[in-house]
């Protein structure tokens, strides 16, 4: 059922990339996709501005008197509320102000994004909508999932995701995302998009470089690990507890297996492939990382910000095929080394 809602949840942005590469092609459909944008992230900002004042409103009382357990208490107590919705109001405003063609122009000068494209303008909109809403859930969600998890009775009710909420997402959401917003069916036909992408085959140089390249980010993932154990052995801990929580199915070969496909094709096609020509390497890293602080701002942030650089510098001298490989062979090892 998750993996259901989490794909309805995703169903308007996916709509809206698909009407943005109608739009390419239509100008008819143009007001009707930056309208769409408009209300979506209208809906964002008034969303962001309710949280506020919601935090505003919860006192130790109204905490009491609204949560059924001490532990509920605590969790809302944790979730910063307020910087959750500063941050979704900022992201709307910054993808509504993407709309105006002012906006649009500076972007294009210091992107390899195309000003007047309704696709580059929905993919800088909607930048800003994910950034928000990534900031969102790690101020105001990650706290109260730190709460939960060090109750050790609380800890033992999480449901770990299933097999086939990793289909839904990150693999089936970012491949359709990366699909719909390179046009397949609309403005590019399969040998197109593929070509768009960046998938070609894996030359022997190729691979090899590759082999190289993973072992480069597993060896930085242990140097890391190192010192976030010198440095903060009680951060590392907390959030490998939070970790082994929320993914406890996936350990062994099966689950070094699902989240290596799952993540490399998923999230490679979509940013790498399709997002990186657009956005550039430095913008698509961030968002990169920014899907990745479920567990707040650490070492591991740092490392995933790394890992996403060198793997845009891979996709930009070499192939998305490449890129996918040591996506894989990375995630892989990493899951059957800390099962």
């Amino acid at each position: 059922m998750s993996a259901v809602l989490t794909l309805l949840s995703l169903l308007p942005f996916l709509l809206l990339i698909y009407l943005a590469n109608v739009s390419e092609r239509s100008q008819d459909a143009r007001p009707i996709l930056y309208l769409s944008l408009a209300v979506i992230n209208g809906l964002v900002l008034a969303a962001g501005m309710f949280t506020i004042v919601a935090a505003a409103v919860l006192t130790d009382e109204t905490l009491s008197s609204a949560a059924q357990t001490p532990l509920a208490v605590q969790q809302l107590r944790a979730a910063r509320l307020d910087l959750g919705g500063l941050a979704l109001m900022i992201g709307a405003l910054l993808a509504l102000a993407a709309l105006l063609p002012p906006v649009r122009r500076l972007a294009a000068r210091l992107l390899p994004m195309q000003a007047d494209s309704p696709v580059h303008v929905t993919a800088l909109s909607l930048t800003a909508t994910a950034l928000g809403l990534n900031l969102f859930q790690m101020l105001a969600l990650t706290p109260a999932l730190f709460a939960l998890v060090e109750d050790p009775q609380q800890r033992q009710q999480l449901s770990s995701p299933s097999y086939l909420d990793v289909l839904a997402f990150p693999l089936l959401a970012f491949t359709l995302a990366a699909l719909l917003g390179v046009g397949l069916g609309v403005r590019r036909s399969h040998a197109e998009v593929l070509a768009r992408l960046g998938v070609k085959p894996l030359t022997l140089p190729h691979l090899g470089l590759a082999l190289i390249s993973t072992a480069a980010l597993i060896g930085l993932a242990i140097a890391t690990e190192q010192l976030w154990r010198m440095l903060d052995p009680q951060g590392l801990e907390r959030v490998g507890s939070l970790s082994k929580a929320l993914l406890g199915n996936f350990s062994g070969f099966s689950g070094a297996l699902a989240i290596g496909t799952a993540a490399a094709i998923g999230e490679e096609t979509f940013f790498r492939g399709a997002y990186q020509p657009r956005m550039g390497i430095v913008i698509t890293s961030l968002l990169f990382a920014s899907f990745h602080v479920q567990y707040g701002i650490t070492p591991a942030t740092l490392l995933i910000l790394a890992m996403s650089l060198i793997l845009g510098v891979l996709r930009a001298r070499t192939s998305l095929s490449v890129c996918v490989l040591v996506h894989f062979l990375y995630n892989f090892t990493t899951v059957l080394l800390t099962s």
